[in-house]
């Protein structure tokens, strides 16, 4: 695929410290240098020349992102890093975390953009969902968000089916039964919605026959505005 790929992990109100904020961006960092088979160098715009892949940097770059955001702690912070490597090139990881406020449009995320291998869609969600712990993730795409736009308007809230879609357990309960092998059970309890055919990504067809059917259901639900799951 020529254009980048998205992963992409949502969820609610989850109020944490600078500290746990960084083990989940380290525990990230750490296995998706497991996924590419090689250690991807991270940079910070704050501090720029310096491995953000470095525990007691990381910790200093969080820690200096929440004193800032001392008038409003309810909102989290928001950053972005970059990334190269050999294998896979560049990536890009944007978050906005930490947040506790009940207001709808005040929902977590973390988000990593790459172009490189359909190969490496599914384990990194797999990372995204083990460090990040969120409600609902996907792996999209732009062409793919703009295809299904009529499906999954842009902005409304609740998860998007993607190439492939992670739903926490709560949201797993309440699929709808009938999708077989397109189901894959994590052992933390949620499920990713895919390809019945290992490693490969939906069709933008059949990513669309998955959003009719789904996206009616409860386990399309609005992302939830007084705890961080469904």
């Amino acid at each position: 695929m020529d254009e980048p790929l998205i992963t992409r992990g949502f969820w609610g109100p989850r109020q944490e410290t600078p500290d746990q904020v960084a083990d989940r961006l380290l525990t990230f960092l750490a296995g998706l240098d497991e996924v590419v088979g090689e250690s991807v160098r991270w940079s910070s715009p704050e501090s720029p020349g310096q491995s953000l892949a470095e525990p007691g940097h990381a910790r200093r770059v969080i820690a200096d992102a929440f004193r800032a955001n001392t008038d409003a702690p309810q909102l989290g912070i928001n950053q972005a890093y970059d990334g190269s490597g050999q294998r896979v090139g560049k990536f890009r990881i944007s978050m906005g975390v930490g947040r506790y406020s009940e207001s709808p449009n005040a929902h977590n995320s973390f988000v990593v953009r790459w172009v490189g291998a359909e190969a490496l869609a599914d384990p990194i969600l797999r990372r995204v969902v083990t460090a990040w712990d969120p409600d609902w993730g996907n792996v999209t795409s732009r062409s793919l968000r703009d295809a299904l736009a009529g499906l999954q308007p842009a902005g409304k809230p609740g998860p998007d089916i993607g190439y492939l879609t992670y739903l926490s357990e709560g949201r797993a309960r309440a699929m709808p039964g009938g999708l077989g092998q397109q189901v894959v059970e994590l052992d933390g309890g949620g499920v990713i919605i895919g390809s019945s055919e290992s490693s490969d990504l939906l069709s933008v067809e059949k990513t669309a026959q998955l959003a009719e059917v789904l996206r009616p259901s409860p386990a399309f639900a609005p992302t939830p505005t007084s705890r961080s799951k469904f």
